[in-house]
């Protein structure tokens, strides 16, 4: 949607607005993406000026406030959705350093005995996380054996690696 000057001039000049519902929630300038959580409040409240020039300005502040509130909230929760991740494959790669050699080379060798299913179920679901829906559509196996196998695998790893 394109703006116009005019309402963008007033969307900065108004940007308290913006400053405020940021403050609702918790959002403070020490935040690493504060400026751009800010510059995207004023071109929201700019938006919402340019789409409703015949309401009032008083009802477009409050729309403007409450959209401002949600689109930061949903970005927020896209940029902790990121963050887990990154710290899960950050988690990932000191676990690698962390793990036994011996018991690489015994997960080595069991897979190695495995069935055609069971390595399925072993790199595509465990390691791969593909879900079992995945799986049962790819492959054309039973969910119920599926799980059944996955837990038998399971308890067969656990037992070899105690050993």
């Amino acid at each position: 949607m394109k703006i116009s000057q005019k309402n963008f001039l007033t969307a900065w000049e108004n940007r308290k607005l913006v400053y405020g519902a940021m403050k609702k929630l918790h959002i403070y300038k020490d935040y690493s993406d504060y400026e751009d959580l800010l510059q995207d409040g004023v071109c929201l409240y700019a938006q919402m000026l340019e789409e409703h020039p015949d309401l009032p300005r008083e009802e477009v502040d409050k729309l403007s406030f409450r959209k401002i509130i949600w689109n930061t909230t949903d970005r927020l929760r896209k940029i902790q959705r990121n963050d887990e991740h990154r710290c899960n494959v950050l988690e990932c790669s000191n676990l690698a350093e962390a793990v036994h050699w011996d018991d690489l080379i015994v997960l080595k060798d069991e897979v190695n005995k495995m069935s055609k299913i069971e390595q399925i179920i072993f790199f595509e679901h465990l390691l791969f996380e593909n879900t079992f829906s995945s799986l049962v559509i790819k492959y054309g196996i039973n969910r119920k054996q599926l799980q059944r196998l996955k837990h038998k695998l399971l308890i067969k790893l656990q037992c070899t690696l105690k050993e």
